[in-house]
């Protein structure tokens, strides 16, 4: 099968051998889904591995459910199993985070997840836009935690670091308050540049999955210069 299921050690929930049970059904169900709807829509061929494990501590805490891509042929997924959103909408929160991860597997082929912020705000940005269709067409909250004068704020804030490779991932993904950086303002922000994108090629997200990162932001740049007034 495409997707592969594996569990990090020890495989448990919380001691309850029927919730385990449970929990590994709802994954093969969830992946099968992913097989059927996400994986045609990408230019993925290999298998990849879809690691589980039960940790809250790595669950985003609305949902109970936290996944990471490291490569193009690894996923790791976390689950909160006693989380009421687990019981309550847990498959297809699952396979909107599946997609999103995918994508990432997808575009590390080529280009790259990318090592400076700019590069990791589009493939984020991406991700989030690719997983929209997999919730009806509304996109996840955290690609939409900030309203418009905020999202100017920081775009501002960013624009200036978009090739720093020494960038604070944590502070500008997960948020530093602190520094004017609320939570999920890199995925608010990287969603925002890449609507944009798609909105003015006509282009998916899933088209665009192989598309350097500079493409993205030279639009921006592009239709900056083309409002700042004549001197």
């Amino acid at each position: 099968m495409p997707l592969q299921l594996d569990f990090f050690e020890p495989a448990r929930a919380d001691g309850n051998p029927d919730r385990m049970i449970r929990l590994r059904g709802f994954l093969e169900r969830v992946l099968r889904l992913a097989e059927r709807q996400v994986l045609p829509l990408l230019p993925l061929r290999d298998r990849i591995v879809v690691a589980a494990g039960v940790d809250p501590a790595r669950t985003i805490r609305e949902t109970g459910i936290g996944a990471r891509a490291w490569a193009t042929d690894r996923v790791d997924v976390w689950i909160d199993p006693a989380h009421p959103w687990v019981e309550a909408a847990g498959e297809e929160e699952l396979l909107a985070m599946l997609a999103h991860e995918l994508h990432h597997c997808a575009r590390w082929t080529r280009p790259g997840y990318g090592t400076t912020l700019g590069e990791a705000l589009v493939s984020e940005g991406l991700a989030c836009v690719f997983e929209t269709g997999f919730r009806g067409g509304v996109p996840p909250f955290w690609a939409r935690a900030l309203d418009a004068t905020a999202l100017r704020d920081v775009e501002a804030k960013a624009r200036p670091h978009y090739d720093d490779r020494r960038y604070d991932h944590r502070e500008w993904f997960i948020g530093a308050p602190e520094r004017g950086l609320p939570r999920h303002t890199g995925y608010s922000l990287g969603f925002e540049l890449v609507a944009r994108h798609v909105h003015a090629t006509g282009r998916t997200a899933a088209q665009l999955v192989g598309v350097p990162a500079a493409a993205f932001l030279e639009r921006v740049a592009t239709a900056e210069r083309s409002l700042a007034p004549e001197l």
